[in-house]
C-alpha cells in the first residue's frame, strides 16, 4: 500500500485548472512553432546576405575589369589615333617624295635627252670648245653630272619605296590595333551584359530580403504577444491553482508558519509553481550543505533515483507531508522518528540537481490522492 502511494505522490498532478493548462499549452506550442519559423527565417537571411555579400564582390570585380578593359580601349584609341597621324605625315612625305622623283626624273630624262642630242651633233658646237682640253673637261663634266643626277634620282626613289613601305607596315599595325580594339570592346559589352544580369540578382535578393525581414519581424511581434499571453495564462493558472488549493484543501492553521527552513542561510531562488514546477527550488550557501527536517514527524520513505539522488518524505499529520530531493545517503531511515531541525543528510547526490540546489515541496493527501502545494504559507 505504501509503494502505491508513493507511486500516487511522484507521478500524479495537481488536477486544478486542467483547461487553463490546456490553453498554456497550446499557446506554448504555438509559440515554440513561431520560434521554429523564425529560426528558419533568420537563418535564410543569413543565406541571403552571405549570396548578396558575394554578388557584390563578383560586381566589383566586373568593374574592376571593365575599368581595365576601358583602359585597354582608351590605349589602343589612343595609339590608333598616333598611327593614323603618323601615316598621314608618312602620306604627306612619300608624295613629297614622289613629287621630287619625278621633278628628277624629268631633269634627268631632259639631261639625257641634251646628251644624246649634243653627242649626235657633236662635242664641240654643243660644249663650244676652244681646244680639246677644254673639251675633254667639259664632256667629263656632263659624264659626271648625269651619273650624279642619276644617282639622286635612284637615292629619291628608294626614299620613296621606304616610305609607301614604313606607311603600309603602320596600316597593317592599325587594322590590327583596331581589330583589339573591336575585341576589347566586345568584351566590354560582353561584362556589361554580366554586370546588368548580377545588378538584377541582386536587386532580386534585396527584394527577397526585405520581404523575409519583414515576416520575421512580424514573427517576433507574434512571439512577443504570445509570451505576453503566456505569462498571463500562467499567472491565472497560479492564481487558478492557489485558489483551487485552498478551496479543497485549505492550509491547517496549526501548522502555518511552524515550519522550519530546510536548509540554514539558504534562498529560493525558483518558487513553487514557477515554470509550472510544483516544488521549490532552494539554493544552499555552497554544495553539500547540510538537510534538516522542516517539522518533526515520521519518516514516510526513503528513496533514491539516479537523476535526482536521494528522497526522503516526512509525515508530519495524517494529511501533511514534505518532501527533501538531491540527497545524498541519508543519515534517517524508513520509520524513524525525527524531530524538527534534525539532520536529514547532505546535498548533492543527484546527477541532473546542482549540488547546492534542494528540491523541496509541501503535500497534503486527501481523499486518496496527493497533492503539491505552495510550501511558503507553511514557513
Amino acid at each position: 500500500m505504501k509503494r502505491v502511494v508513493l507511486a500516487l505522490f511522484f507521478l500524479l498532478p495537481l488536477a486544478f485548472g486542467q483547461g487553463l493548462e490546456a490553453e498554456l499549452k497550446r499557446a506554448e506550442a504555438l509559440r515554440r512553432a513561431r520560434a521554429a519559423e523564425a529560426a528558419r527565417l533568420t537563418a535564410e537571411l543569413r543565406d541571403l546576405d552571405a549570396r548578396t555579400q558575394e554578388l557584390r564582390k563578383k560586381i566589383a570585380a566586373l568593374d574592376a575589369e571593365l575599368s581595365r578593359v576601358a583602359r585597354r580601349i582608351a590605349e589602343l584609341g589612343a595609339r590608333i589615333r598616333a598611327l593614323r597621324a603618323e601615316i598621314e605625315r608618312l602620306k604627306t612625305e612619300e608624295a613629297k617624295k614622289a613629287r621630287s622623283f619625278e621633278k628628277r626624273k624629268r631633269e634627268l630624262e631632259r639631261l639625257l635627252v641634251l646628251l644624246w642630242q649634243q653627242r649626235a651633233a657633236g662635242y664641240l658646237p654643243a660644249i663650244r670648245a676652244t681646244s680639246f682640253a677644254e673639251l675633254a673637261a667639259k664632256s667629263r663634266w656632263l659624264s659626271a653630272l648625269g651619273a650624279a643626277e642619276l644617282d639622286l634620282a635612284r637615292r629619291v626613289e628608294a626614299q620613296a619605296r621606304a616610305l609607301a613601305a614604313l606607311r603600309r607596315k603602320k596600316a597593317a599595325l592599325e587594322a590590327e590595333l583596331t581589330q583589339a580594339r573591336a575585341e576589347a570592346e566586345k568584351e566590354r559589352n560582353r561584362l556589361r551584359a554580366r554586370r546588368r544580369e548580377l545588378t538584377r540578382l541582386l536587386a532580386e535578393l534585396k527584394a527577397h530580403k526585405k520581404a523575409k525581414a519583414l515576416k520575421l519581424a512580424e514573427l517576433e511581434r507574434a512571439k512577443k504577444q504570445l509570451d505576453a499571453e503566456i505569462a498571463r495564462l500562467k499567472k491565472e493558472l497560479e492564481a487558478e491553482r492557489a485558489r483551487a488549493q485552498r478551496a479543497a484543501l485549505g492550509v491547517p492553521k496549526a501548522l502555518v508558519g511552524r515550519l522550519l527552513y530546510p536548509v540554514a542561510g539558504g534562498r529560493i531562488e525558483k518558487r513553487y509553481g514557477q515554470d509550472g514546477q510544483d516544488f521549490e527550488w532552494i539554493r544552499a550557501p555552497r554544495p553539500g550543505a547540510p538537510v534538516r527536517a522542516a517539522g518533526s514527524g515520521q519518516v514516510f520513505a526513503v528513496l533514491y533515483y539516479g537523476n535526482v539522488g536521494w528522497t526522503v518524505l516526512i509525515q508530519h499529520t495524517s494529511t501533511l507531508f514534505t518532501q527533501y530531493v538531491n540527497l545524498q545517503e541519508p543519515r534517517v531511515a524508513t520509520g524513524d522518528h525525527v524531530e524538527q531541525g534534525e539532520l536529514l543528510g547532505y546535498l548533492g547526490g543527484g546527477a541532473l540537481i546542482p549540488p547546492d540546489v534542494l528540491w523541496f515541496r509541501v503535500a497534503v493527501w486527501k481523499n486518496g490522492q496527493f497533492y503539491y502545494v505552495n510550501p511558503d504559507p507553511y514557513f
